[in-house]
């Protein structure tokens, strides 16, 4: 079954790009001492009216999307739905149908979404959400429920997503709740030299948690530290979406760069310092840095990361590499872009 959607997918591509659309491949590569594994692939088409994604995963569901994002669209707002499917040719395929509408008036704009997900075994799963945004606030609500939305009561056993920001001329504040997870956000924006974005997640029920703080110096990068990637970033990591999200790694971020990380997962900890430079006149940006793990013991050893970009009359080629000296692990991720 995967065989035959990457078939229809590639022949999509392939016309498309000979009808001179934008075409997007993502490879990501785990190697450890016991095996190779291509751990997803990407392939997506952007046309002018519809658009192809497919996200082949080697441990996971499969998720292939049609998606049209613009069937009806002006200057102050528009209309669009999407097809996906999710799975690997088994009873419990899921099939989502999704529409949104969005508008602005003024400073003020909103964006509704409802949607269906079906499959053969279980029953449909309906979910609905907004987002808000008016000056200096942005806010986002969903809600996922295993029963019809419309007349049935939303109760404490259904899930809500939500988080709310605020964010002046050179900061980003926001809080989030992703169902029974909670989040927190902070960066700056609209600085020459410097940006820092730092984010952190708490489960009351499992004690577990999540931070990271990434901060660029120098000629940082305009592209992640903005007021569009946090929002983007804030929405993703608190509503659960059909695709997953590539962001790049700490050594992109700035001429100089620092990223802290720790995580608690069950009663294992994990915290990484690491500082990137761009290496001569941006030949390649590097970054080194010291992972550790605890359990029982305290394990410490480096982590190494490459980021290499080029522009072509073709278009843009990337390629991430990192290798783990703690767990043995070299990971890499290709990025093709026309």
């Amino acid at each position: 079954m995967k065989c035959i959607i990457v078939i229809i997918v590639i022949f999509c591509l392939t016309l498309n790009q000979a009808l001179g659309q934008t075409v997007l491949l993502e490879n990501s590569t785990i190697a450890d001492t016991n095996k190779i594994q291509m751990a997803v692939q990407r392939i997506e088409v952007d046309s002018k009216t519809v658009n192809f994604k497919y996200d082949y995963k080697a441990t996971g569901r499969d998720v292939l999307g049609i998606i049209m994002p613009k069937i009806i669209s002006d200057s102050t707002g528009g209309w669009g739905g999407m097809i996906v499917k999710i799975g690997d040719g088994a009873l419990d395929d899921q099939f989502a149908f999704d529409t949104w509408g969005y508008k602005k008036f003024g400073q003020f704009s909103a964006t509704v979404e409802i949607g269906r997900i079906i499959n053969q075994v279980s029953q449909p799963i309906d979910y609905a959400g907004s987002r808000l945004s008016l000056d200096n606030f942005t806010t986002e609500f969903y809600v996922l429920t295993y029963h019809p939305l419309l007349g049935e009561e939303i109760t404490k056993q259904d899930a809500t997503y939500g988080w709310i920001a605020y964010h002046p001329e050179h900061a980003f504040i926001a809080l989030g709740k992703q169902d029974r997870q909670y989040w927190g956000f902070v960066g700056t924006k609209n600085l020459q030299h410097f940006g820092n974005f730092t984010f952190a997640n708490y489960q009351p029920e499992t004690g577990n948690f999540w931070f990271r703080s990434q901060t660029g110096f120098g000629e940082i990068n305009q592209k992640f530290f903005c007021q569009d990637m946090y929002i983007e970033g804030t929405s993703y990591l608190v509503v659960p979406v059909f695709y997953y999200k590539h962001f790049s790694p700490i050594c992109a971020k700035g001429s100089y760069s620092l990223k802290i990380d720790g995580r608690r997962t069950n009663d294992v900890q994990n915290y990484e310092v690491m500082m990137g430079k761009a290496i001569g006149d941006d030949i390649l940006r590097l970054a080194v840095g010291l992972n550790s793990e605890y359990q029982t013991n305290l394990r410490l050893a480096p982590s190494i990361e490459v980021y290499k970009s080029w522009s072509t009359k073709l278009g843009t080629e990337i390629i991430e590499l990192r290798y783990d000296v703690l767990y043995k692990t070299i990971s890499g991720y290709l990025i093709l872009r026309y």
